[in-house]
């Protein structure tokens, strides 16, 4: 029956009372004006429209207020809140008249409540932009708490707007990112104004945000934004900007450790933060989020006043997040293993000073094994082992020297884990015989070896060069109590075999990983890529074989990573005969790919690409007048003073250089061996690219500008990179020289840049160490020319 049928015998069965009652309500609908139902919601956004026109703040305030009370705020668009946001910014100095002594809200109470509704409306809208800005009003009126207000009504109207109760991740939408961390570094201003550290870290814990394996907030970004958005330093309060970088570390810290758990990630996810940044050589970051871990609570002495972070020992570890036994892993080994020993000492230093409530546990131990086995110092790793095992003083330990406090071994034997270290450690220093001697004790002690020993054994002997004797221990895994072999184990003799160019030992090692019945992972078909790419005498064989490898691993769901992309890209650089030509466009081409996809590009990707852009110049030079550089690295670099162009000399420096920068913006530490290929191209150009490497020797001597002022007054300093080592030192006095006999770059300049690195060298010269020939000779012959020219 239709609607017309059911309605049509409601009216029959009683049509005299249906027919009042209709006409009663048509009379009350025809007394009502029409005006009220859509005319007065249009009029009122008129008005707020021709408000914002004529800049008439009280007019706009006095339409949204009556479309509040008819509640048709919504029928506002984005761009009428953005309007009226650009129109309080600009009359900001009208709504809230400065204070020379810039304390507290200027605002008359009326202008304050105003502000504030506007926010919470554009909060409750989920209309980011709008709270970024309304957060911005909020803290350049000083009216922090109303900024905090702002945002956390957003987080609520997140939290309703979701289906279920659950996580809430604020940056699901990748296109919103930039902006999230925008609003949240406002957050962290304002809560560094009010110093409500507490507040800050229980708002951070409430929300998931970021990838806890990468930064999130950087010092540069928040600098940048400061100066945009907020004050400059000469109106700011003097104390704000320091205290909200450190409240950033905090935050950096404390997102997403849900309820003290860590969330989905577990207890250790401030130690995969740690250990990530650590594996990109970013130190400095590194050593801010320590430093911040201790005096969030862990180091008793050095603890803020409302500690919030705790190490396990303390009787709160239940209650808060914990500083756990892998962070203090993850520290030790890693800056151990960066060769930065004033900061290993610092930080055993704390441990020592929290042992008092905290038990040290053998895997930390096993990290200093691992973190001096790493950086090559074979002497600390038996120092260590004699602490484990011949109960010797805890004060050999190299890093040990010097702290008053000594970190306590807790008396038991070695586990396999650390025999398994000890093992790797030995062969990595080619101690074969030590190595054997350490696996037949565990053989002895322990019944039950893990595959994960075994594998240290096979690529020990890889290493050592003793293939049979590897080959013939993989062979024996899986009898007689032997676990079986794992992909992990197959891919350390593949590598060697790849290494020495055995294909036809390659082709019995996959055979072996199909009869096993192994999944091949990402190393595996890296390692078969390389391989192949390495004995590729063509540049259609080298394409064929990318092909053919790509084809597999999509057959079987396997994701290359950026060590599949890095090969590639050398592989495309890398010319056998010299009639060959490198594939720079493909190379290119690629690390456009890793740079706008999630496989990023890492320090060895760099290093191959400058080191093949400038070696292959007149390809760079040929492939910018094709115009087949991609479109993200033709910008010029911020370092350079005056423009160089890509199809002219020099333009593979140029395009060396924005790879150089995309890497220090993504906080990758370049390694000493990429200065030094940088410094000599650059120290033997003419300006501007001089003077970019003048900048690049001063961060790399930490001369803290007392070469770069002599080119480039008042540029700006980096001291970013690692030590100074003696081999730095030679590379950039030679270089100086070759410059200066070859006068490829202004003699004047280099021998005021030779001038300072002498006098320099003079200041630091009994820290280097003794004094190796190399640099010998090139610190006598600066001397010599320095002397001369005077």
């Amino acid at each position: 029956m239709s609607q017309g049928a059911v309605l049509r015998r409601a009216l029959g069965a009683r049509p005299h009372f249906m027919l009042a009652w209709l006409g009663g309500n048509v009379a009350r609908l025809h007394q009502q004006p029409v005006l009220n139902v859509r005319e007065a919601p249009q009029t009122h956004i008129l008005s707020l429209r021709e408000g914002c026109q004529t800049r008439d703040l009280e007019q706009v305030w006095g339409a949204w207020e009556a479309l509040q009370s008819e509640n048709a705020l919504g029928c506002l668009k984005r761009r009428d809140d953005a309007n009226v946001l650009a129109l309080v910014r600009a009359n900001l100095a009208l709504v809230a008249p400065p204070r020379r002594e810039h304390r507290g809200d200027a605002r008359s109470p009326s202008w304050h409540d105003r502000c504030l509704a506007w926010g919470m409306y554009a909060a409750r809208s989920l209309d980011l932009a709008s709270v970024q800005g309304w957060m911005c009003i909020e803290i350049l009126c000083r009216n922090a708490p109303g900024a905090i207000s702002i945002f956390d009504a957003y987080v609520a109207a997140r939290r309703n707007a979701m289906d279920r109760d659950g996580i809430l991740y604020l940056d699901a939408d990748p296109r919103r990112r930039r902006q999230v961390h925008d609003v949240l570094t406002l957050l962290i201003v304002s809560y560094a104004e009010t110093n409500d550290l507490h507040s800050l870290v229980t708002t951070m814990s409430s929300f998931e945000v970021g990838t806890h394996t990468d930064l999130f907030f950087d010092t540069a970004g928040m600098r940048r934004q400061w100066h945009k958005y907020l004050w400059t330093q000469a109106s700011a309060p003097q104390t704000l900007l320091p205290r909200a970088l450190e409240f950033a570390a905090h935050a950096e810290l404390a997102r997403g450790l849900l309820g003290g758990s860590g969330g989905n990630g577990g207890p250790n996810r401030i130690a995969r933060l740690l250990g990530s940044v650590l594996a990109r050589g970013d130190i400095v970051s590194f050593w801010r989020l320590f430093r911040a871990a201790m005096h969030a609570g862990v180091l008793p002495d050095d603890a803020i006043s409302a500690p919030w972070l705790v190490h396990p020992g303390d009787t709160r570890a239940n209650t808060l997040p914990s500083w756990t036994d892998s962070c203090w892993s993850v520290c030790i080994s890693g800056v151990l293993s960066a060769r930065r020993a004033d900061l290993a000492a610092q930080v055993w230093a704390a441990l020592a000073a929290v042992q008092t409530q905290y038990r040290v546990p053998l895997s930390v131990w096993n990290a200093v094994l691992d973190g001096y086995a790493n950086a090559g110092e074979y002497d600390a790793v038996q120092a260590t082992w004699r602490v484990m095992t011949d109960g010797a003083d805890p004060a050999l330990i190299p890093m040990a020297h010097g702290i008053a406090l000594a970190v306590k071994y807790p008396g038991e034997v070695p586990d396999v884990p650390c025999y398994t270290t000890m093992i790797a450690a030995s062969f990595r220093a080619r101690q074969l015989r030590s190595a054997l001697a350490l696996f037949d004790e565990l053989k002895r002690t322990h019944t039950d070896i893990p595959v994960e020993t075994y594998n240290a054994m096979v690529h020990g002997l890889c290493i050592v060069h003793r293939m049979q004797e590897a080959q013939a221990l993989v062979a024996s895994m899986g009898r007689n109590g032997v676990p079986q072999p794992t992909i992990a184990t197959m891919n350390a003799l593949l590598r060697a075999q790849a290494r020495i160019r055995d294909t036809g030992a390659m082709a019995e090692t996959l055979r072996r990983i199909a009869a096993l019945q192994l999944c091949p992972d990402v190393i595996t078909f890296t390692t078969i890529l390389d391989a192949l790419l390495r004995v590729a005498d063509t540049p259609q064989r080298a394409e064929d074989a990318v092909q053919q490898v790509m084809q597999i691993m999509g057959s079987l769901h396997v994701q290359p990573n950026s060590v599949t992309f890095t090969a590639m890209i050398k592989a495309c650089l890398f010319v056998r005969k010299s009639d060959d030509v490198p594939r720079l466009h493909v190379a290119l081409q690629l690390l456009h790919t890793m740079c706008t996809t999630r496989y990023r590009p890492n320090a060895v990707t760099y290093a191959a690409m400058i080191g093949g852009v400038l070696q292959h110049g007149e390809h760079v030079r040929r492939a910018a007048i094709e115009d087949k550089i991609p479109a993200l690295f033709l910008r010029a670099p911020r370092t350079l003073s005056a423009e160089v162009p890509l199809d002219g000399p020099g333009g593979e420096m140029r395009l060396a250089l924005v790879f150089w920068e995309q890497m220090r913006a993504a906080q990758i530490t370049p390694p000493p061996s990429l200065y030094h290929t940088m410094l000599q191209a650059l120290l033997a150009a003419q300006a501007p690219l001089f003077t970019a490497g003048v900048a690049l020797a001063d961060q790399l001597l930490h001369a803290n500008g007392a070469l770069l002022r002599l080119i480039a007054p008042g540029a700006a300093q980096d001291s970013s990179a690692a030590p100074p080592s003696v081999e730095s030192w030679r590379v950039v006095l030679d270089t100086l020289l070759r410059s200066y006999d070859t006068a490829n770059a202004p003699q004047e300049s280099i021998l005021a840049v030779l001038r300072a690195a002498v006098a320099y060298y003079g200041t630091v010269e009994h820290s280097l160490g003794p004094s190796k020939p190399g640099l010998a000779r090139a610190v006598t012959s600066a001397r010599e020319l320095v002397l001369h020219t005077s």
